[in-house]
């Protein structure tokens, strides 16, 4: 990997931004969850997200990569079990019942910001683009993995942020029209459904 300094950041960020924005599983799940229970209370969910990928990322950098790349049907097995969990969480959530009056909502957990993490395969193709497009076929420096981690789990946790206050956004007229509730479920579900549906087919029919 070059060194630091020769790293192309502006190259990185318009790569790796548009990646971490955009309307992946763990985005969905996060701006649930900032509708449901706002920010505040989703940041230990956004912790488990955040912290899970940057072990998978120190990981990947490090050195499993490359042992993937050389078991193309080991990766391809992971992707399809990665969808079929993605597309399990978003079933669920679009069967979630409405809670009761005066129900306090449930938040998501650390826990269940480390199994997501762990499921979504699509996260860590993402970190395979990385390190294959901004590292030369030798190994990596520990330094220059490090920070590339680091910096992609800043952006990624800006993104987090962002649609968990995107989501809470929503939540004064989620009490006032409770079954909108219900419709934001099924919308999320479907979103996480079709994901699951695209990563399947462009991973496990290939």
């Amino acid at each position: 990997m070059p060194p630091i300094h020769d790293i192309n950041w502006s190259l990185w960020l318009s790569t790796m931004l548009p990646m971490a924005l955009s309307a992946g599983p763990g985005n969905l799940m996060v701006a649930s969850s900032g509708a449901r229970s706002g920010v505040r209370r989703s940041l230990r969910f956004i912790l488990g997200l955040d912290l899970t990928y940057f072990l998978l990322a120190l990981l990947v950098g490090l050195g499993l990569y490359h042992s993937l790349a050389q078991q193309p049907q080991l990766l391809r097995g992971l992707r399809i079990a990665g969808s079929l969990y993605i597309f399990w969480l978003g079933l669920r959530l679009l069967l979630r019942p409405l809670r009761k009056p005066g129900e306090p909502e449930q938040a998501l957990l650390f826990r269940d910001g480390v199994v997501l993490q762990l499921g979504n395969v699509q996260g860590l193709v993402m970190l395979l683009v990385m390190f294959s497009t901004f590292s030369p076929a030798t190994s990596a420096g520990s330094l220059a993995v490090v920070t590339l981690s680091a910096a992609l789990i800043a952006v990624n946790l800006f993104g987090h942020l962002l649609w968990a206050g995107l989501g809470s956004s929503l939540q004064p007229l989620l009490r006032a029209r409770p079954g909108l509730l219900k419709a934001q479920n099924v919308l999320f579900g479907l979103l996480l459904m079709g994901v699951a549906a695209w990563i399947f087919l462009r991973n496990g029919l290939a």
